[in-house]
């Protein structure tokens, strides 16, 4: 546009624009423990959240807190993010053995509360459409350094990394919105290729999840050994 503004004589030249800075704090990576520590402090929602958006990288506002029982395939164990700014945001998300059970849980009570939506608000919306409170209060709770709810989105694709996932699965699950990413990464990725991707990482998450919550409570850990 101020191109078009120099073009038309509008401007004598068209300025730099420079990509403003990035929010502070939403690519902080929690540990294990922190997990553990965070979810034991958390309300039942809360913790609930939490678990999902670590275990799927979901965005929390436009994919998590309106996810609607409909896109929830629990039979076949996965998430379909049906809307999003483009067509990679568009995906089917598997899920770990702890996001089912969570689901699962969900599921049979909301049918003593019928609602179209996994959490439900009492806003206009229908669905919640924050944790801030209840999130900054497990965090203080808990005595970790604060950090956004985004976090757990940016803690699963660093975990998922780490376990061993190639690129092309993660940008799949990730659900990248860039056209140059998506050339890249989306091209050659098939739904096999991601079923097998996303089994290292739940063998990765599932071993680390159970050290994290040891290592927050030894004491509780030496008792059910």
């Amino acid at each position: 546009m101020l191109h078009l503004a120099v073009e038309w004589g509008k401007l004598d030249r068209a300025p730099a624009i420079h990509e403003l800075p990035q929010p502070q704090g939403r690519d902080r990576v929690l540990s294990f423990t922190e997990e553990a520590l965070y979810l034991a402090k958390a309300s039942e929602n809360l913790r609930d959240a939490a678990i999902l958006a670590v275990d799927t990288g979901m965005r929390p506002n436009s994919e998590l807190f309106p996810l609607q029982w409909a896109d929830v395939d629990l039979k076949a164990g996965v998430i379909h993010v049906r809307q999003g700014k483009t067509a990679s945001a568009q995906r089917s998300l598997p899920l770990t053995p702890r996001a089912a059970e969570v689901l699962q849980r969900r599921k049979r009570a909301a049918e003593a509360k019928p609602s179209t939506f996994v959490f439900p608000g009492a806003g206009i919306s229908g669905h919640i459409t924050s944790v801030q409170h209840p999130h900054k209060a497990a965090i203080e709770a808990a005595g970790l350094a604060s950090f956004e709810f985004y976090c757990w989105r940016h803690t699963f694709g660093t975990r998922a990394a780490q376990s061993g996932m190639d690129r092309f699965t993660l940008a799949r699950l990730m659900g990248h919105s860039s056209p140059s990413v998506a050339a890249r990464y989306y091209i050659h990725v098939t739904e096999t290729h991601v079923a097998d991707g996303f089994g290292k990482f739940v063998e990765y998450q599932t071993r680390n999840v159970a050290e994290g919550f040891a290592t927050a409570f030894p004491a509780v850990s030496e008792a059910v050994q």
